[in-house]
C-alpha cells in the first residue's frame, strides 16, 4: 500500500568533469589526465557520501562502468555506505554513436563488474547525458534482455540540444516489454514541459523554484527523480580555461557552493534510492540492494 508521503529519488552520477563534457564541447589535450580525472572523482565522491550521511539520505550512484575497473575502492565505499549501485554506461559516450549490440555487450561488462567490485545487484541504469530519445529506443530492449528493471535515462520535453523525448510519458511507468521508466522530473509551465530535477537545472534555477516544481509533482502523488554529479557538490572541478563565457557559466555556476545547496534541498523532503521508491510505488517487490 502506498506510503501517504511521496518519496522522491535521489541519484548521483558518477562519472569525471572532463569525461562527461568531452562530447558537449572541445577539451584540449592538456586537460585529459586519467590520473588527476580519478583522484578528482574520489575526492567529490566522498563529499557526496559525507553530505548523504549527514542527511540521513540512501541514494542510487550511477556509476560509469570503467570507474569499477580503474578506482574500485570507489564503487566498494559507495555500496559499503548502503547505497544503490546502478551503471551509467561502460564509458560516458552518448548512445548516438553505437547500435543494440554494441550497446549490450558493453553494458553488460560494465553491470557484471559494478556487481562483482560492490557485492550488489545492479537494478537501474542511466544512459550518458540522458541520451535514450526516439532514435535510441532499440536500448530499452536490450537492457531488458541484459538484466536490468528499470531505465531512468528518459527526459520528457523536447527543449534540449541533446535529448528528450517531447510526447514521452512524464510519470513512472512500464515500457511494452515490462522494463520500468523513471523520467527526469518535469513539469508543465505555460503550457510547455520543462526539466527540473537537477544537475545544470539544479544550479541555474533559484532554490526556491526547485522546491516549488517538486512540491508541484508530490501534491499530484508524483515522486520525481533528482540527479547530481560529483564535481557539482565536492571541492575538485578543472578549470577549463578556453571556455566561452556562456559554456564557463553553464558549466561552472554554482559548482563551488553545490554541497550546501543540495543539503538545503534535501531539508523538509523524502528522498530515498530509485529501488526504494518503486518499491514504496508498487512497481517492484522483494528486490534488495544487498542482494
Amino acid at each position: 500500500m502506498k506510503d501517504e508521503s511521496v518519496i522522491n529519488a535521489i541519484s548521483i552520477d558518477v562519472e569525471g568533469f572532463v569525461e562527461s563534457n568531452r562530447e558537449s564541447f572541445h577539451v584540449d589535450a592538456k586537460y585529459i589526465d586519467p590520473d588527476r580525472e580519478n583522484d578528482e572523482i574520489k575526492k567529490n565522491t566522498a563529499a557526496c557520501l559525507e553530505l548523504l550521511e549527514e542527511a540521513g539520505v540512501k541514494a542510487t550512484f550511477f556509476i560509469v562502468g570503467r570507474i569499477a575497473y580503474d578506482i574500485p575502492e570507489v564503487v566498494k565505499q559507495i555500496a559499503d555506505a548502503g547505497h544503490e549501485i546502478g551503471c551509467h554506461n561502460y564509458e560516458h559516450v552518448r548512445l548516438f554513436s553505437t547500435n543494440k549490440k554494441e550497446f549490450a555487450e558493453k553494458i553488460t561488462i560494465a553491470k557484471a563488474k559494478l556487481e562483482d567490485v560492490s557485492g550488489r545487484r545492479v537494478f537501474g541504469y542511466r544512459a550518458p547525458e540522458f541520451s535514450i530519445t526516439s532514435k535510441t529506443l532499440w536500448a530499452v530492449d536490450a537492457l531488458k534482455e541484459t538484466g536490468f528493471v528499470y531505465d531512468s535515462s528518459v527526459c520528457p520535453a523536447g527543449m534540449h540540444d541533446v535529448y528528450g523525448i517531447e510526447n514521452a510519458e512524464p510519470v513512472i511507468h512500464r515500457f511494452e516489454n515490462g522494463l520500468i521508466e523513471f523520467p527526469m522530473a518535469t513539469t508543465v509551465v505555460i503550457g510547455k514541459r520543462i526539466p527540473f530535477g537537477g544537475g545544470g537545472y539544479f544550479r541555474l534555477y533559484p532554490l526556491w523554484l526547485t522546491k516549488y516544481f517538486l512540491s508541484k509533482c508530490n501534491k499530484d502523488e508524483e515522486p520525481c527523480m533528482f540527479y547530481i554529479h560529483p564535481y557539482e557538490i565536492g571541492p575538485e572541478i578543472p578549470k577549463i580555461r578556453e571556455l566561452s563565457a556562456y559554456r564557463k557559466f553553464r558549466h561552472y555556476f554554482h559548482c563551488k557552493n553545490g554541497g550546501k545547496r543540495v543539503k538545503k534541498f534535501l531539508k523538509n523532503t523524502h528522498f530515498a534510492s530509485t529501488v526504494e521508491v518503486l518499491r514504496n510505488e508498487g512497481y517492484i517487490e522483494d528486490m534488495n540492494v544487498h542482494e
